[in-house]
Formats: C-alpha cells, sequence, structure tokens
C-alpha cells in the first residue's frame, strides 16, 4: 500500500502538471490572433511563390525533374518566416510580466519555473504549428504536381522545427532583461538579419573556420540538407585586387547534420537556462 507521503507526492506532481497546462492553454488563448496573423503571412509567401511558378510555366519554362528541386523553391524564405514567427512568440514570454507590472497577478500561486516552463511549450508548439502548416502547403503543391512527397521534405521541416527552437530560445533570452517586449523583438531581429551575417561576412575573409557560433548559419541547413555535400561543406572564393592584391573569402554553405543537431542544442540550452535564471531573480520594479 503507498504512504500518505506517496499519495502527496503524486498528488503534488499531478498538481504540478495541471498548472503547467494551465498555463500553456491560457497562452494559446492569448497568442490565437498573433496565430492567425502569422498564418496569414505564411500563406502570402506560399501564394507568391505559386504565383512565380505558374508565371514561369506560362513562359515555357518546366517543372524540374525532380520534386525535391521544385519544393526547395518554395523554401527560399522559410529562414525568413522561423525568424519572424520566433520572435514574435518569444519576445513576450518574460518581458511582459515586467512591462505590464502584472507579477504572478494571473496565476498567484504558481512558481515562476512552472510559468516559465509553460509558456515556453505553449509558445513553441504555437511557432512549431505555422512553420508545419506552411510545409503542409508546400507538400499539397509537390504532390499534386508529382503525386508523391520526397521525404527530404520532412527531414527539412525537422531542421526547421529545431532551426525555431533556437531562434525562440535565443529571443527569450532577450525577453529575460530587456524593458520592453518590442525592445526583445527588435534586438533579436537586428542581430539575426544584420549583426551576425556582418560578423560571418568579416570572418570568411579571416579565417576558414566553420562559424558553429553564428545563429544564421544553422538556417542553412533547412535548404541544405536537400543537396548536402559529400565532401567539403565550403568553397573558396579569390578575387583579384589592385596593385596584385588577391582577396580570398571563405564560404561555407551549410553544417553537417551531427554539427547543427548539436550547436543546436547546446545553444538553446543556453539561452533557455540563462533565461530562466534572469527570470526567476528579477524583481519587479
Amino acid at each position: 500500500m503507498e504512504t500518505d507521503m506517496q499519495i502527496r507526492e503524486k498528488i503534488g506532481s499531478k498538481r504540478k502538471l495541471q498548472q503547467v497546462y494551465d498555463i500553456g492553454y491560457f497562452e494559446i488563448k492569448r497568442n490565437l490572433k498573433k496565430t492567425l496573423i502569422l498564418i496569414v503571412i505564411a500563406i502570402v509567401i506560399f501564394a507568391l511563390f505559386v504565383i512565380i511558378e505558374e508565371v514561369q510555366l506560362g513562359k515555357g519554362i518546366e517543372l524540374p525533374v525532380d520534386p525535391a528541386d521544385f519544393a526547395i523553391r518554395f523554401l527560399m524564405m522559410i529562414n525568413s518566416l522561423v525568424l519572424i514567427s520566433a520572435t514574435s512568440y518569444g519576445g513576450s514570454i518574460i518581458v511582459v510580466d515586467f512591462e505590464k507590472l502584472t507579477g504572478n497577478i494571473l496565476f498567484p500561486k504558481i512558481s515562476r519555473e512552472r510559468l516559465f516552463v509553460g509558456r515556453f511549450l505553449a509558445n513553441y508548439l504555437m511557432n512549431a504549428f505555422v512553420i508545419l502548416f506552411y510545409y503542409i502547403l508546400v507538400a499539397i503543391n509537390v504532390f499534386i504536381k508529382y503525386s508523391g512527397i520526397p521525404k527530404i521534405l520532412w527531414i527539412s521541416l525537422g531542421w526547421a522545427l529545431l532551426y525555431v527552437l533556437l531562434i525562440l530560445s535565443f529571443t527569450i533570452f532577450f525577453s529575460s532583461f530587456m524593458k520592453s517586449t518590442a525592445g526583445a523583438v527588435v534586438i533579436s531581429l537586428i542581430l539575426n538579419m544584420i549583426v551576425f551575417s556582418i560578423i560571418q561576412s568579416v570572418l570568411s575573409l579571416l579565417t576558414t573556420i566553420e562559424p558553429l557560433f553564428i545563429l544564421p548559419y544553422y538556417a542553412t541547413i533547412i535548404t541544405g540538407c536537400f543537396n548536402m555535400p559529400v565532401g567539403d561543406r565550403f568553397q573558396t572564393i579569390t578575387m583579384e585586387g589592385v596593385e596584385g592584391l588577391n582577396l580570398t573569402m571563405t564560404l561555407w554553405n551549410t553544417p553537417s547534420p551531427q554539427g547543427a543537431l548539436i550547436g543546436t542544442a547546446i545553444f538553446s540550452f543556453v539561452f533557455l537556462f540563462s533565461a530562466f535564471l534572469i527570470f526567476r531573480n528579477r524583481q519587479n520594479k
């Protein structure tokens, strides 16, 4: 027979799980409008690529023989869609309590640990749904054209969802200490769209080291997995400069599957754990 202590522990565990579920459910309802807007954005992006394909067909440009080559055309902006959606969801996860001075008013008897877990899981699931929705649109279009769907498309989806985790964690980290949701979103976007790209460009001139510490680099495997190189995953370009000086650039095409998996997991854990520590110790002003 179970002791009173074991019974209380079971009840306590169920209560904790219920609290995490309640927080997640509330978070999904609170962000329903945001999710619908992101779905509309995904539809618009997909529609633009469909229009481009139809225009090309109208001009006599035939479809690729390989359905994978056709599918990859619709993923040219998937990195941007992930970036927009992940920063939109992640920007308010923590800072909203301090921005609106709500604290634990909505859930006064729930610890910040459970608040953090519930919100993170809910926002990741919503973000993943948006990306999955886009891939389903692409898969349907490919199936209509080729009567089949290449398996590599679902592998690409897996990498996209992993990249979602990375960017969401990165944005949550900024949300943990910024003063506003807008600030967390803007900083995350600027760093990923501009700053990291500049740093990677400069490093390509100075070193041949693979840029595994540059977050946007991990996005390249989403489409890079379609044609993963057997040998070197980089190319060296030499440009002739003035007075006989040559400029050499090392351009990395995509990380290896092992490198992408390990790097994304490490960075995501570091950002989430750091965000949690800051959130747990941060006080309302």
